[in-house]
């Protein structure tokens, strides 16, 4: 078994963990070499701790499940939870929904250009004065969300997308609090779904989430049209009348909600935090960051037209940018657990079946033999030739995961940074508010989250 830590009598290894797990296994580490274990409750944990083994181990076969969670016990199954079949199924209608980024005459890419004018409308109406941007980004990122699954746009003002969005807090609340419930014991595990608890409101929120994704998937159903698909839900729809006589079908109600609420969970809240970072970073480095992609934008797009996904082809620095901030704050430290299916090995380790697997993506990302000067934000370590061309992507960046089980929406992420990040910084010099400098400190739980800061954006 790898090293690790002794903890307490039946809570393990639990409360030494800290806020910043990520930092306390890096720690670990530092002792026990970059595999190390530890009891969580009832269960092993292992955590991986560089590139090598997690390489090794998200590779495997024997990694490719997700251990029983939280999420289970409510009856969210979509891609992020899924197992075996079920989820080689959903994966491959997902990736091909992602693949294709759009449906009809409308791709996402248009969606999103569309949805980014509403934003920078209300952005110039605040007229340089001090504003909290995530209020206006968890609707905007949900939009985009809601365009490819739902085909359509909510307002800011309508109450589907207050509704969404109330719910979609609550329900990134109750996964990050609730990370560490998956590792008690199975029957406490099951205390969540009692009443009077402090879960309770939580599991309402999911509860009424898939009430409204299921009512939107009646309506779908009602207007369906056998020739086009104007989204997500319509072309799951046909999969699932496709394989209407087979009992062992994987293509379910059940799992066309669940996957819709993942996409909206792993899809909006991850990319509109990462959106933030940019924002706030580009207000603490002006000079270093911001003036050098406004630069880009005027050299290559100019400011009549809109910023374009093929732009970013001529716009080295800006790529360089959002690929240094993948690595400088990443969004998911621990990435997504894995679960050992049956007994195996990872740098001559042995995991037995059961064990929980945790990459540890940020110690990877702060490595000093991967990277110099890992605790600075440095976009030109992604440049060549003098800074004139974006260099290959390195291995070690893995703010995605890695393996089959990586994240499948990477390409459209980053097709959201980049026209979001160009879009505002061609309308709007973007400065912290008067008299406060930028706090770039982290607070974290599953994912890394800025401190709640104003943001002045001044029309150029």
């Amino acid at each position: 078994l790898p090293p690790g830590p002794r903890g307490l009598p039946f809570v393990g290894y639990l409360p030494f963990l800290g806020k910043l797990q990520h930092v306390t296994f890096w720690k670990l580490s530092k002792i026990y070499g970059p595999v190390v274990r530890v009891r969580v409750g009832a269960q092993n944990m292992i955590t991986l701790n560089d590139f090598d083994s997690i390489k090794e181990a998200l590779t495997r076969s024997e990694l490719l499940n997700r251990p029983p969670t939280v999420l289970d016990h409510i009856g969210m199954s979509g891609i992020v939870t899924l197992n075996g079949e079920a989820w080689l199924d959903n994966r491959r209608y997902c990736l091909h929904v992602l693949r294709d980024l759009g449906f009809g005459k409308k791709s996402m890419e248009h969606h999103m250009k569309e949805e980014i004018q509403y934003l920078i409308e209300k952005l110039s109406a605040s007229t340089g004065s001090p504003v909290l941007i995530s209020q206006y980004l968890v609707p905007s990122m949900s939009n985009n969300i809601t365009a490819l699954v739902f085909g359509s746009r909510y307002p800011y003002g309508d109450r589907r997308r207050q509704f969404l969005d109330d719910s979609l807090r609550k329900v990134a609340k109750f996964v990050s609090t609730s990370s560490v419930l998956n590792f008690l014991p199975p029957m406490l595990n099951k205390l969540v779904l009692l009443p009077f608890t402090r879960w309770a409101p939580l599991i309402k929120a999911v509860t009424d989430m898939k009430d409204f994704v299921r009512r939107e998937v009646e309506a779908h159903r009602e207007t369906l049209d056998n020739y086009s698909n104007r989204d997500f839900i319509d072309g799951y729809l046909k999969k699932m009348h496709e394989n209407e006589g087979d009992p062992a079908s994987n293509f379910t109600m059940s799992h066309l909600v669940g996957n819709v609420i993942n996409f909206f969970g792993a899809g909006s809240n991850t990319v509109q935090l990462s959106i933030q970072w940019h924002l706030l970073n580009c207000a603490h480095r002006f000079y270093e960051v911001q003036a050098k992609i406004q630069k880009e934008i005027e050299e290559v797009i100019g400011n009549e037209r809109a910023p374009t996904w093929e732009d970013r082809n001529h716009m080295h620095f800006t790529m360089a940018t959002i690929w240094e901030m993948y690595r400088y704050r990443t969004i998911a430290p621990m990435g997504f657990p894995r679960c050992v299916s049956k007994d195996t090995f990872v740098h001559d380790y042995f995991l037995p079946a059961g064990s929980v697997v945790m990459p540890n993506l940020w110690a990877v990302h702060m490595n000093k033999e991967v990277w110099v000067n890992p605790e600075d934000f440095i976009p030109e370590r992604f440049l060549r030739n003098n800074c004139t061309e974006l260099a290959d992507r390195p291995e070690q960046l893995i703010s995605f995961s890695l393996g089959k089980r990586m994240c499948p929406g990477e390409t459209l992420a980053t097709m959201e940074i980049f026209l979001y990040l160009t879009s505002i910084l061609q309308k709007f010099t973007v400065l912290p508010e008067q008299g406060k400098t930028i706090d770039m400190t982290e607070q974290s739980h599953t994912v890394t989250a800025p401190l709640p800061q104003n943001l002045r954006f001044v029309a150029r």
